[in-house]
């Protein structure tokens, strides 16, 4: 019973995060501000329960392509399988957030002390990172954040069970090789035969990654590789570096900057290399889903080293953690009414509607749209760019106070029918 009552206030503040945040990326799904990543895995899901292949039209510059060429993570498989049992974005949406704030509960397993029950729960509901995740459509890698939060619960508790969630871990995505390897450096001198083990099949499945990759990037024109590109040019990324002075902030700040002082955060040195050297914004920006990788290694670290404090200093540093973290909560999260990178990200003034009618469009046609993140529950869909030449037999444009009118239609097709004035139909014109 005591066990029970030391959970009840994880199991409050975990209750209220979890439906604020699936009920805030569903709401702006279904008023049409969702961006293009969450039709791509719906439509990587519906491939993969329709013919079996792990690949996507809705690619890189409105290209198809295999998703084991832009990223490796053997997740997509039963995720791909719960998708068939609730097909709809909404269930992925409220996935993404379970995963997210289910840390929550675990922090209780830690230690019987009031800071792991009450300010921990609470310092991690109060993380902005974790607010622009979900709000930054669907990302299935998320998954290593409830997976590395419990290897370290049973590394500390040199539980076996360890070695499990380090091989689940390790399979969110090939970046987490990285991370472990440098792991293995590091507890080289206290557990040289972990630091072995999890050394060498991190290895190994680092290379089993960069093989896939590397696979499929040469399969036929139909597989394109979506991400090499960002690091590419290592020079043109130093033109935003400006970004990563902010994704760093808003990582540490909250935290007092105490996780720097703890030696597991070397184990971010990868992770602060390909986001200075992507030339890509996304990669140095905060408000993305990229900040997945860090977020529980910097708690851990924040814990272990202010759990190592004498209780007068905790005590100070906590209640300094807490006023920091609601300060930046209040200012730039969800009171403020703007969080995501988007000021427009809700569309409030959009009914349901328009969802419900771009979902039961033209069932089995092949389409290209500005919008496929609508249509992506179907064998074909593109995003629509200009100046490209498509196949798809129809074109569908939603024009509407955020998404502007129509000044460029694609060659070949011509105007159909029209759904309320904003949803425009348009058909490939047939060849004589």
């Amino acid at each position: 019973m005591r066990s029970f009552w030391n959970l009840t206030p994880a199991i409050l503040i975990w209750n209220i995060i979890f439906y604020y945040l699936s009920e805030r990326a569903i709401f702006r799904y279904q008023h049409m501000g969702a961006g293009v990543d969450i039709g791509l895995f719906e439509n990587l899901f519906y491939q993969l329960n329709l013919t079996g292949n792990a690949f996507t039209s809705l690619g890189l510059n409105g290209d198809a392509h295999h998703y084991f060429a832009d990223h490796i993570n053997w997740y997509i498989y039963p995720i791909a399988l719960l998708y068939h049992i609730f097909p709809g974005v909404e269930f992925l949406l409220i996935l993404q957030a379970f995963l997210l704030t289910i840390p929550i509960l675990f922090f209780p397993f830690f230690e019987n002390k009031k800071s792991y029950l009450y300010f921990y729960p609470v310092l991690y509901a109060l993380f902005l990172p974790i607010y622009w995740i979900q709000i930054f459509d669907f990302h299935p890698e998320v998954m290593w954040i409830p997976l590395f939060f419990l290897f370290f619960l049973f590394w500390r508790k040199q539980s076996k069970f360890w070695f499990l969630f380090f091989c689940l871990s390790l399979m969110t995505k090939e970046e987490t090789s990285l991370v472990w390897i440098t792991f293995s450096i590091l507890i080289w001198n206290s557990h040289k035969k972990e630091s072995r083990l999890i050394g060498f099949i991190s290895l190994f499945y680092l290379l089993l990654s960069l093989f896939l990759l590397n696979y499929f990037y040469h399969q036929s024109n139909h597989f394109k590789l979506a991400h090499l590109e960002r690091y590419d040019d290592p020079l043109t990324a130093l033109k935003n570096l400006h970004l990563f002075p902010y994704l760093f902030l808003f990582l540490t700040l909250p935290l007092l900057f105490l996780p720097l002082f703890h030696r597991l955060t070397w184990c971010l040195l990868p992770y602060a290399l390909y986001s200075l050297f992507s030339k890509f914004e996304v990669n140095k920006s905060p408000f993305t889903h990229h900040s997945f990788l860090p977020i529980p290694i910097l708690f851990i670290c924040f814990i272990e080293t202010l759990e190592n404090y004498f209780y007068k200093r905790k005590q100070i540093l906590i209640l300094s953690s807490l006023i920091v973290s609601i300060i930046v909560f209040c200012f730039f999260g969800p009171p403020s009414k703007m969080y995501s990178y988007r000021k427009d990200f809700m569309n409030r003034q959009v009914t349901t509607k328009d969802v419900s009618i771009l979902r039961k469009l033209l069932p089995g046609e092949s389409i290209v749209s500005n919008v496929p993140q609508y249509l992506s529950n179907r064998n074909e869909i593109q995003l629509f760019l200009p100046n490209k030449i498509y196949a798809a037999k129809y074109f569908v444009y939603y024009q509407g106070k955020e998404f502007g009118n129509l000044s460029d239609v694609p060659s070949g097709y011509s105007l159909i029918s029209k759904i309320e004035n904003h949803i425009l139909i348009f058909e490939q014109k047939k060849i004589d």
